[in-house]
């Protein structure tokens, strides 16, 4: 009788056969990972209010010709992420909500928009560095644009600007000095849309009292034509 030899495969390369089976099928089943994900980055816009010609006194004022030098924004607002405060010392950037423009452009973007809706202005220069095309230059500072997280789950937003009106010219006189801090205007906490629409309401009224602080020099009447000698 013959005996029947059994011969086994080594140990290691079945050990490896089966891992990279297991692998394959698992690579062809699911492949979850090559799925694509949609992006949850939602990006905003400031937008300016109507036009503020209703909004200045009566009367008739000379047409003054503006510039609107480079809007400087505090440091910690030169992000693409809208910036939340959580405490004194302390804020968040939001990960997947950011501004669609950098903030000081689009600041500057509105506040040019509504001065030339202003009752006073001719034309407005942004991004303006003197000239004698110009009457007055406006450097604009934003000291806070942000929303607030207060305890108890009260939210709110902050806005705050300074200005410097200066007049172009030889005979340039002092520069003009003024601002505007925005009330603490209610914010729901989490809709970052509603936050950027009500900073875009005290954007809209920054630009208000920086107009009304515009000169308003009033223009005089034409003088009468003497009547002809006889």
């Amino acid at each position: 009788m013959k005996s029947i030899e059994t011969k086994t495969l080594p140990l290691l390369p079945l050990l490896l056969l089966l891992l990279l089976g297991g692998s394959a099928g698992a690579f062809l089943g699911g492949c979850s990972f090559l799925r694509p994900h949609d992006d949850p980055t939602r990006f905003y816009v400031l937008t300016g209010p109507p036009a503020l010609t209703a909004r200045l006194p009566d009367g008739e004022f000379k047409q003054l010709r503006m510039g609107l030098k480079p809007v400087e924004v505090a440091a910690y607002l030169r992000t693409k992420s809208i910036v939340v405060r959580t405490g004194t010392n302390e804020i968040q950037l939001a990960e997947f909500d950011r501004w669609a423009e950098p903030l000081s452009q689009g600041i500057g973007r509105v506040i040019m928009e509504d001065l030339r809706s202003a009752r006073n202005v001719a034309s407005v220069t942004l991004n303006s560095h003197g000239g004698n095309a110009l009457d007055y230059e406006v450097a604009l500072q934003i000291l806070a644009c942000e929303g607030v997280r207060g305890e108890h789950g009260t939210s709110a937003i902050r806005f705050a600007a300074s200005w410097e009106i200066r007049a172009v010219g030889t005979n340039a006189l002092a520069p003009k000095l003024g601002g505007f801090t925005a009330g603490a205007g209610p914010w729901g906490g989490k809709d970052y849309g509603q936050l950027a629409e009500r900073l875009s309401e005290a954007l809209a009224a920054a630009s208000i009292a920086l107009a009304a602080d515009l000169p308003r020099e009033a223009t005089l009447p034409p003088q009468a034509t003497p009547p002809a000698r006889p």
